[in-house]
């Protein structure tokens, strides 16, 4: 790398070739001013994934691709685990629970506000790939004061919930694609204005999607939720003075604000709090392990080890998988995924976060 970018990834942590050269290619765009990633680094479609980038004058789409506002929210349930009834939340989602969920969080939108637009009648659904919902237990605290501002003790049961702006991302993506493919936007041009306001309605549409799908588990679990946090990281955040900061998988981070640091379904996740100014890693922190498989190689690999998906619906850790579709079964099976823990450990050996608490997930939800 260079004075103008940098890899935060220690040398036990996977790091990808391509992901490395997509990062590489990113960094001679025109108007790219500075770029950092992060130990979840891995190759996204052609450009990479896990990582953050500073623009002048130029706006560019294909940085965050389709999943515009992509973000995570964090609820305490107000129980705990002792108290956490898994096996009644199971019986609520049923066989179908993407329909069950879609039809819980319908029966709330009366009672959650100004529902933004939704055409494709996308509220009330997480969306495939990598999203999902999760019940976690707190297991370790390793930071008092961080937990107690957050009213965390051992033992509590909380809900994070990972999901972006669905198809309506994919649509502005298409027409900017088909318009732009991946050059830069000129930020002042009418193209560029149109953008900018149209991911803003989408980073809001996910926000209240992830709310409103987490209030509805809430409900279905006998839960009473408040809102931890909320963290977005695939977006463009205007920076003042014609620049512009694009993450991509990459947790937008304010000083001293927890945020969370996701693991596979079969490994912790960590509530880490942002260390030191943060200009140098553009207000940004990995926001989860990142792929070490691609999708095709992963199904193919775990499918040869275990041929019965049942073994896949409760992971070594003792969490419960909730995944009806076998192909997502497969590609997003914890062995897919980088060690959580090697990801989180590289972001303190850089100085760039503190860990506050460790989850212990115990329901995946993969509608």
């Amino acid at each position: 790398m260079n004075e103008r970018s940098h890899i935060y990834c220690g040398r036990k942590t996977w790091l990808e070739g391509p992901a490395v050269e997509q990062f590489e290619r990113v960094m001679t765009f025109p108007g790219i001013l500075r770029g950092a990633g992060f130990p979840d680094l891995h190759p996204g479609r052609g450009v990479p994934v896990g990582a953050a980038f500073l623009s002048e004058k130029l706006l560019y789409p294909a940085l965050i691709g389709n999943d515009i506002g992509c973000g995570m929210t964090l609820f305490a349930t107000g129980v705990g685990q002792r108290k956490f009834k898994a096996a009644k939340l199971l019986r609520r989602l049923g066989a179908d629970p993407e329909s069950a969920l879609r039809q819980a969080a319908l029966e709330r939108l009366p009672a959650a506000g100004q529902a933004p637009a939704d055409p494709e009648k996308m509220l009330g659904t997480l969306g495939h790939g990598n999203h999902f919902a999760e019940f976690l237990a707190v297991e370790k605290i390793a930071d008092a004061d961080v937990c107690a501002a957050l009213n965390l003790r051992k033992g509590d049961v909380l809900l994070l919930v990972h999901s972006g702006s669905r198809c309506y991302g994919e649509m502005l993506w298409r027409e900017t694609a088909a318009a732009h493919g991946d050059e830069g936007v000129p930020c002042d041009s009418p193209d560029g204005r149109a953008y900018l306001e149209r991911h803003t309605q989408l980073i809001e549409w996910a926000r209240f999607n992830r709310r409103l799908t987490a209030g509805a588990l809430g409900s279905m679990a006998g839960c009473a939720l408040t809102e931890l946090l909320d963290c977005v990281h695939n977006s463009i955040t205007p920076c003042g003075e014609g620049k512009f900061l694009h993450r991509k998988g990459a947790s937008a981070v304010e000083p001293g604000r927890p945020v969370v640091v996701a693991g596979s379904r079969g490994a912790f996740s960590y509530l880490v709090v942002p260390q030191g100014e943060g200009e140098e890693n553009l207000h940004s922190l990995a926001h989860g392990a990142g792929r070490k498989w691609n999708r095709q190689s992963t199904y193919d690999r775990v499918r040869a080890k275990h041929d019965d998906m049942q073994s896949l619906l409760k992971t070594k850790l003792g969490t419960q998988v909730v995944c009806p579709e076998k192909s997502l079964l497969y590609e997003e099976a914890p062995e897919a995924y980088k060690e959580i823990g090697s990801v989180v450990a590289d972001l303190r050996e850089f100085g760039l976060a503190s860990v506050a608490a460790e989850l212990r997930p115990l329901v995946n939800i993969k509608p």
